[in-house]
């Protein structure tokens, strides 16, 4: 990898991470606003993966029930009468919209995307926001050890990697840094269960580990398979050696939820 590279991706890092846990630990309704303005912005960029298959899903469609679902989330509302509202919003709009639509028709596409956008952009914020509920160590816990197995998995597969672990969908990732990043993550998890969790034991600890690393990649691949789709490296330039912004929430997409959902089980 380029030094000037490496230099970048540091530099991002250490401005975007802290102003992360800044937000996360101020809370209120600061959260949900930056959760949102940070979602627009990946929207954006999923819209633009949609344009370059030559399906238009109507902007406005696609956000407004993520807002809304991620403020309803935060003020603890039920979500089954909204979420068929929505549904019934998508679809009607779809079909107002799509006999005048001045662009190729692709009437299943169009309101299969914008479905799936919704719940690809709304299950991050909705994860984070309810467990910051529970408390703030809680929600760091996720983000810290998704961030550090994919530091490891980066560096480890730059450094040593030979072996591509899914050459069409992401050709920088390779089986070297994926193996190893898990046991290097390990002693973190330790760490952070036995500070933060005192009930959990040592299965807890190891499941933990092999979730957060099989899910954070699979997170990758996913995006990278959307990416690959639609014939881009990254889905911006947004962060200096990073990419966009769905390129720095991809693996979060997979691990966060998860995390919730255990947590949630255990308690």
């Amino acid at each position: 990898m380029a030094v000037s590279n490496l230099k970048k991706r540091i530099f991002t890092g250490t401005i975007l991470i802290p102003a992360v846990l800044l937000f996360i630990w101020l809370d209120h309704i600061l959260l949900p606003i930056f959760t949102l303005i940070f979602v627009t912005f990946a929207g954006s960029e999923y819209l633009k993966f949609c344009h370059r298959k030559e399906i238009y899903p109507h902007t406005v469609v696609m956000l407004i029930p993520v807002y809304v679902f991620t403020m309803l989330i935060y003020f603890d509302i039920h979500l089954l009468l909204p979420g068929f509202a929505v549904f019934l919003f998508v679809s009607l709009m779809t079909i107002i919209r799509f006999p005048g639509t001045q662009q190729k028709q692709h009437f299943l596409a169009e309101v299969a995307v914008s479905l799936f956008g919704i719940m690809y952009l709304t299950i991050l914020p909705a994860a984070i926001i309810l467990l910051r509920k529970i408390s703030f160590q809680v929600c760091l816990t996720p983000l810290i050890l998704t961030w550090i197995y994919d530091s490891f998995a980066f560096f480890v597969g730059s450094a040593i990697g030979r072996h591509h672990l899914a050459p069409r969908l992401s050709p920088k990732k390779t089986w070297e840094g994926t193996a190893l990043a898990l046991p290097l993550t390990f002693p973190f998890t330790y760490f952070l269960i036995r500070l933060w969790f005192p009930d959990f034991n040592m299965f807890d600890i190891i499941l933990i580990t092999v979730f957060i690393s099989v899910l954070a990649t699979l997170g990758d691949l996913f995006e990278s398979g959307m990416k690959r789709d639609v014939g881009l490296k990254d889905a911006s330039a947004a962060f200096p050696g990073h990419g966009g912004f769905l390129d720095r929430i991809d693996s979060l997409v997979f691990t966060v939820p998860f995390f919730y959902l255990y947590v949630s089980a255990i308690k």
